[in-house]
């Protein structure tokens, strides 16, 4: 008995006979009485009615079905390599650590946030102003004319996708819909005069600057939902960098 070689034959028996003996034992699935709950609540939120024996034994039995679908994938390693479980249990791991405390009541937070972050509540300089459209650079001394004989700008120009009556709008909208050519010509118009041609990707305009918006900033009290749930988000984003942050340290992380 003093021999190691002895010992090791009988910790390897035992520990054969110990697998031999769990592997023939049949995994469990269990229904318990919460499980059945469960389903008759989630089966009375979606029908508006609560579940009959027949329906609630057929919820039952199609829940063990699943869950012994379930095991048996599991024993088999379906879960290893897959894309869209591995995507799916980072989003439940995430869902997680963004349960963060509600902090909507916290005002003094919810302030301080939107001070800090003040240029994300700041409104750019915005343009209003009139355009009449036409494709020839040869049809803006007829336009001018009729302009100056008292026709209506509106009756004036070709029709074409583009709003003929813009009203506060900022650089990136208008290059967005007139193109970056039209909009480094908008700066350099004179408020109340039909001045053009301007050009752009899709023609000619006569183009009346009306009015010109200065930046400011918006009012906590105008967007505070708004505000209070950027900070949320901002609290949730942070908890999982701090979960990472703590989770990395377990990880000898290489990079080949």
């Amino acid at each position: 008995m003093r021999e190691p070689l002895v010992w090791f034959f009988i910790i390897g028996g035992l520990l054969f006979a110990a697998d031999h003996y769990l592997s023939d034992q049949p995994d469990q699935v269990v229904a318990t009485t919460a499980q059945k709950d469960r389903l008759s609540k989630l089966w009375e939120t979606q029908t508006g009615k609560p579940a009959t024996d027949s329906e609630l034994e057929s919820l039952v039995e199609n829940w063990v079905k699943q869950e012994v679908f379930y095991q048996e994938a599991l024993r088999l390693g379906l879960d290893k390599g897959d894309s869209i479980v591995r995507r799916r249990l980072i989003q439940k791991l995430g869902f997680l650590v963004e349960e963060v405390e509600d902090k909507s009541d916290e005002q003094d937070s919810v302030k301080l946030y939107y001070e800090r972050h003040i240029e994300k509540y700041t409104l750019p300089v915005r343009y209003s102003f009139s355009q009449i459209f036409f494709n020839r650079q040869s049809q803006l001394a007829d336009i001018r004319s009729k302009l100056d004989s008292g026709v209506s700008w509106r009756e004036l120009g070709e029709n074409s996708m583009l709003t003929v009556s813009v009203t506060s709008r900022s650089e990136r909208e208008i290059t967005a819909s007139f193109g970056k050519l039209f909009t480094n010509q908008l700066f350099t118009l004179v408020r109340g005069d039909w001045v053009g041609p301007i050009r752009s990707s899709f023609g000619f305009h006569l183009v009346k600057l009306e009015r010109i918006l200065p930046s400011e900033v918006t009012p906590l009290a105008y967007i505070e939902k708004r505000v209070v749930a950027d900070y949320q988000q901002s609290m949730r984003e942070a908890a999982i960098d701090a979960y990472y942050n703590e989770l990395l340290v377990k990880y000898d992380v290489i990079y080949e």
